[in-house]
């Protein structure tokens, strides 16, 4: 008799975790796909961008600085960054914004730092994939550039931050 009742109530223990499982697989998925989501569009948003003019302080259409480019990529999708790449590079160490410092760790939306200044972090981008950032620089305007090209953007590298919209949870 202990023996049956032992195994009905791990039988009952199982039924019960598995419905949990069942219930939280969902949810994550959700979260996930929604996350996805999230990236696609901000990597459409700024590549929509590709091609515009540089202004100094520009955060428009009109024009762009590369702070300018990023804050007003993620305008109401998903952060509120400040105009500016150091103070953009300072979020890392927030709450909920993940610092990620290996270019192999990186997902598209990411923001991408580069010391071209005597400044710890002089410019900024979006990470779009495969080894590639949308920026604005003075000489080019918005262009798609890559993180390993070895003679300017691979030597400059310095690490990157997530936005808590892009996190999975």
């Amino acid at each position: 008799m202990v023996g049956r009742k032992t195994f009905i109530h791990m039988a009952v223990i199982i039924a019960v975790l598995t419905g949990l499982a069942a219930t939280a697989a969902p949810a994550q998925a959700h979260v996930r796909d929604r996350v996805r989501k999230q990236r696609g569009h901000i990597k459409d948003r700024v590549r929509n961008q590709v091609g515009t003019r540089y202004s100094y302080g520009g955060s428009s259409p009109n024009g762009y600085d590369c702070s300018g480019l990023t804050r007003w990529t993620f305008d109401d999708h998903g952060a509120n960054l400040p105009h500016s790449s150091m103070d953009q590079f300072r979020l890392g160490k927030r709450d909920r914004y993940k610092r990620i410092w290996k270019r192999s760790k990186l997902k598209r939306g990411d923001l991408v730092f580069h010391k071209t200044t005597s400044a710890r972090v002089g410019h900024v981008g979006i990470y779009i994939g495969r080894g590639k950032f949308v920026s604005a620089t003075s000489s080019e305007g918005v262009r798609v550039r890559s993180l390993y090209d070895r003679y300017y953007w691979g030597p400059r590298w310095v690490g990157a931050t997530r936005v808590p919209a892009l996190i999975n949870r």
